[in-house]
């Protein structure tokens, strides 16, 4: 039982050594070294764009862009003040048409997104967390 007991304990330790939520600084340092991919969103389908390329957001002084699923996007983004908080500002997209599911989708990312108040990490993913919609997983994508 005593076994058991220190199993269950370094168990716990490994999980919550992996799981963080780094301070206000420093994860602005971590989110603007990578570029991250979307890659879970509760039980939506994650799309493509025609050219492969995926869901994608870049951090860089105070501010977020990338790929929304059709569109490119940007806003003003903080981490903080306090640990694990972060405010999405609403942000500005292009215009341009695709087909009604991938708009569908990209309208939904964009609200969750922007609707994001908390952040963590778990090793190479980076998620969003709202009141209101399912987690973002994000993937560590490292800048080339």
């Amino acid at each position: 039982m005593r076994a058991l007991h220190f199993i269950i304990l370094g168990v716990t330790a490994l999980v919550t050594a992996c799981v963080s939520t780094p301070p206000p600084d420093q994860m602005k340092q971590v989110a603007e070294r990578n570029r991250w991919e979307l890659a879970h969103w509760g039980n939506h389908a994650v799309p493509f764009g025609d050219d492969g390329e995926p869901v994608i957001l870049s951090f860089k002084d105070g501010r977020v862009s990338g790929h929304a699923g059709c569109n490119r996007y940007s806003a003003a983004v903080a981490f903080g003040p306090r640990r694990g908080e972060l405010k999405v500002s609403p942000g500005i997209s292009t215009r341009m048409a695709c087909e009604p599911r991938r708009m569908e989708f990209e309208a939904a990312f964009i609200r969750a997104f922007e609707a994001s108040t908390r952040y963590w990490l778990d090793g190479e993913s980076l998620s969003f967390e709202s009141p209101s919609d399912q987690p973002l997983e994000f993937y560590r994508r490292p800048l080339h």
